[in-house]
């Protein structure tokens, strides 16, 4: 009976992360593998621990934990240099902090600056939306940003304003294309962007970029800022690497 049990918990670790597999949630499918391994490693060294094999359980264990704790086992790396825990990346301009989640590409913000500082964009009403508009477009980095977080979460709201409040039907959003008035303030910054945690190997960055690239390019109806800065942090944390490398 002990054995059928885990025979369908296995097969049902199984199904699940070939079912990840098939999505795509390479990040998800990482970080289930290190709980899946830790946790058998910890298990067996229980096990064997119980029986008097006290020498081989104290590797196990050692092993379990080490995953557990830090993400590798040996060279392996179970997702250590790949993403930070809430598995999201953080843009800043001078009114706003947004996140990007990697996941499900919600786009979330909160006011840093001026009238509406503090309150979260989910929060304002279509008015105060406006009057932050209006608040921010002397601003192009926060504009352009805000309008990726119109763009994610207010359907259809340049007709709207055009309509409701008289915002000129002419204005366009910023060009593809066209990066972000200002450059990244350094790698802490572009490691945010990314949602890596420093040190992370230049394939961990790689695949960060791929993986984002994918729900913000603009010929993919995404935002134009959010990829300048995107490709941004890549360009500065290879760079970074490789001088690492050299030196």
């Amino acid at each position: 009976m002990t054995w059928l049990v885990l025979g369908g918990a296995l097969a049902v670790i199984v199904l699940y992360l070939a079912t990840l597999f098939a999505r795509g949630e390479i990040r998800r499918l990482v970080r289930t593998l290190r709980w899946v391994v830790g946790g058998a490693l910890l298990g067996g060294a229980g096990l064997l621990g119980a029986r008097g094999q006290m020498l081989i359980a104290s590797f196990l264990a050692a092993g379990g934990i080490g995953l557990l704790l830090r993400g590798r086992l040996g060279p392996i790396d179970f997702g250590s240099g790949l993403s930070s825990p809430n598995n999201a990346s953080a843009v800043s301009s001078h009114h706003f902090d947004m996140r990007l989640d990697h996941e499900t590409g919600e786009v979330s913000g909160t006011v840093r600056a001026g009238h509406f500082a503090g309150r979260p964009l989910a929060q304002l009403s279509a008015a105060e939306c406006w009057a932050l508009y209006d608040e921010v477009s002397d601003d192009p980095d926060s504009l352009a940003l805000y309008e990726s977080w119109l763009n994610a979460n207010r359907a259809g709201w340049r007709d709207y304003f055009a309509t409701e409040f008289g915002m000129d039907p002419g204005e366009e959003e910023t060009a593809p294309g066209s990066g972000p008035a200002t450059e990244i303030s350094g790698t802490e910054e572009a490691y945010q962007i990314l949602g890596l945690e420093p040190g992370a190997s230049a394939e961990a960055i790689k695949a960060a970029h791929r993986k984002l690239m994918k729900s913000v390019h603009p010929d993919a109806g995404g935002s134009a800022f959010l990829a300048a800065r995107i490709n941004q942090a890549k360009d500065l944390l290879l760079k970074q690497t490789a001088s690492s490398r050299k030196s």
